[in-house]
């Protein structure tokens, strides 16, 4: 049975993939389909993201006590003025590690 799902699943990765060099797929997507693609990224971000802060270790959500809330909150702000996706990486791990060090 696990050979199946294998074969069945490299099948139709290789279809996926082959459809898009072999000419027989729409050259344009439609405008609709377009838009709707542009959430994607946001929203698989928001997906990995949202739990690993909101969660604790123990699967409740926590916010109190939380030191990666509130280095995400931190890192929101510099990205909102900063714009800059480095300058929020390093600000937001600055904070957590501080917070951590300091046992908030």
């Amino acid at each position: 049975m696990i050979w199946l799902v294998i074969i069945a699943t490299g099948l139709i990765n290789f279809a996926t993939r082959f459809s898009m060099f072999s000419g027989y797929s729409p050259k344009q997507l439609p405008s609709w389909l377009e838009d709707a693609l542009s959430f994607v990224p946001i929203a698989v971000l928001t997906a990995i993201i949202a739990p690993a802060v909101l969660f604790n270790d123990a699967g409740m959500i926590s916010i109190v006590d939380n030191t990666r809330f509130y280095a995400a909150l931190v890192a929101i702000v510099i990205a909102l003025i900063t714009r800059s996706v480095l300058a929020t990486i390093s600000t937001g791990l600055m904070v957590l590690w501080t917070l951590t060090y300091f046992g908030f």
